[in-house]
């Protein structure tokens, strides 16, 4: 058995993969130090010999940060702009574990129109911006029906 869970980390490490785990958890480690308010969501995400799954402390991030947006955070807590801010800068470094991160767990997860928060994506930079029109191409135009949105 111990074989086997060293050839599977071999082939994790082997395929990039492991590049990519750590570009996600030094950004979120990044955000945490750069973005007040998520010191405790990070300490509650920290698991085994203090390693914490980037997407899935993601969620939480979205969840803050869209209830910042709406003005129904925590006043201590992450502020949208900020959070906007840092993601944009980012997404305009390119490195593929984080890139993944944000596009994956962060702009996939953000409100659909109708949806509380749903308007935040206006304020997307550039970077981020060119990232969520390749996840929901249909944003801002007049028929969405007819470019692939899906109904409801």
């Amino acid at each position: 058995m111990v074989a086997h869970d060293n050839e599977a980390r071999d082939e994790h490490k082997a395929d990039g993969t492991a590049e990519k785990d750590a570009a996600g958890v030094q950004l979120v480690q990044d955000l945490v130090a750069q973005v007040p308010g998520f010191e405790d969501a990070y300490e509650c995400h920290l698991f085994n010999e203090h390693e914490v799954l980037s997407h899935v402390f993601f969620w939480d991030v979205v969840q803050d940060t869209v209830r910042s947006y709406l003005a129904q955070g925590d006043p201590d807590g992450p502020d949208w702009r900020r959070v906007l801010a840092f993601l944009e800068e980012e997404t305009r470094r390119r490195v593929p574990g984080a890139i993944e991160v944000i596009v994956t767990s962060f702009l996939y997860n953000l409100p659909y129109e109708r949806q509380p928060g749903h308007g935040i994506e206006a304020h997307l930079g550039p970077a981020m911006k060119e990232r969520y029109l390749q996840l929901r191409p249909w944003y801002g135009t007049d028929s969405p029906g007819s470019t692939g949105k899906p109904t409801e």
